[in-house]
């Protein structure tokens, strides 16, 4: 990624504001005050309600008041900064004016910053544009950080948490996963005759070529030189097979040309499993294996192929059928 990408990223992405305020009334004049500011607003009239919102994971901002229900906005502070998964969510504490004992309690539960009552909006809007500045700010170094520096495909360690995610999530909603392992065929030889940056330009088009092919919620992520791995939630070992021919494909026909023109043939071989109906294979270190063997099978039967998990298994009964 670079600095020009980076300055887009700081600009274009939309922030999410949550509003939470016991008052209708306040809280429509919040809610419609921030919208008109450009931000994406969701409204509770409770900190409990506010919670559930937060678990979510779609908030960036969250604006509170103190009174908020059995459950108050410092309470709901402390909650969101004491959980991993939300602590990042900058928070703007509404406090009554000259209540300063107040102030120092909303800085304590994690307040990161506040206002005061009676809201002055020309105020407020400027409090959302810093808090925005910085909301971006982490947000493209949290994505730094779990990116190939090379190729922009998440690295190894984004890669195997978003598994672990959606491997618990298939074993307990009991909905399939599939992942496929994906290996660039003779890769070293194309370093070899054609230079490491030639190498590297195959890697960059490679996975611009693979992201082209999946869906919003499925996950590319390099595991490491030439071998790249896809998250499929939701997917069955049928679907993913067809996911994966399509990705073989794409790859194939990339038009790769070293600087003096010299065409660079690329082609991948592709190894499937599948995670459905509460089969043992529900550690992400099993199922990466399961796929590694499948692949291993593609390149061993020819490479270019996409080999799906228990492909020998079926080829042998329709053997023992034909034979009977």
């Amino acid at each position: 990624m670079n600095s020009a990408d980076f300055q887009t990223d700081m600009t274009s992405e939309a922030i999410s504001v949550l509003i939470c305020e016991s008052s209708s009334v306040q809280l429509r004049i919040l809610s419609e005050a921030v919208r008109q500011a450009g931000y994406s607003v969701q409204t509770a009239n409770s900190a409990e309600d506010a919670l559930t919102l937060l678990q979510m994971g779609t908030v960036d901002i969250f604006l509170t008041g103190i009174e908020v229900g059995a459950v108050s906005g410092l309470e709901a502070c402390w909650s969101l900064k004491a959980n991993s998964e939300t602590e990042s969510v900058y928070t703007i504490v509404i406090t009554a004016s000259g209540e300063d004992r107040r102030l120092e309690e909303s800085l304590d539960a994690g307040a990161d910053d506040f206002i005061r009552k009676p809201v002055n909006m020309t105020e407020l809007r400027a409090r959302l544009r810093a808090a925005s500045r910085l909301v971006r700010m982490q947000k493209q170094f949290k994505r730094l950080a779990e990116t190939d520096a090379l190729t922009g495909a998440a690295n190894r360690r984004a890669f195997m948490q978003y598994l672990e995610i959606q491997s618990q999530r298939a074993t307990r909603d009991d909905i399939p996963l599939s992942v496929v392992m994906i290996d660039l065929d003779h890769f070293k030889s194309v370093n070899d005759t054609h230079g490491h940056a030639t190498g590297d330009t195959v890697l960059i088009e490679a996975v611009k070529s693979i992201q082209a092919c999946l869906r919003d919620n499925d996950m590319l992520g390099r595991l490491g030189g030439e071998e790249f791995c896809v998250i499929l939630p939701g997917a069955g070992l049928f679907s993913a097979g067809i996911a994966g021919e399509r990705i073989r494909a794409a790859v194939e026909a990339m038009t790769i040309s070293t600087d003096e023109g010299v065409p660079v043939p690329v082609t991948a071989s592709l190894g499937v499993a599948s995670l459905t109906d509460g089969d043992l294979i529900s550690a992400p270190d099993t199922l990466l294996q399961t796929a590694d063997v499948a692949l291993y099978r593609a390149k061993e039967t020819g490479r270019n192929k996409v080999w799906l998990d228990g492909a020998d298994e079926r080829d042998d009964e329709a053997s023992r059928r034909q034979a009977g």
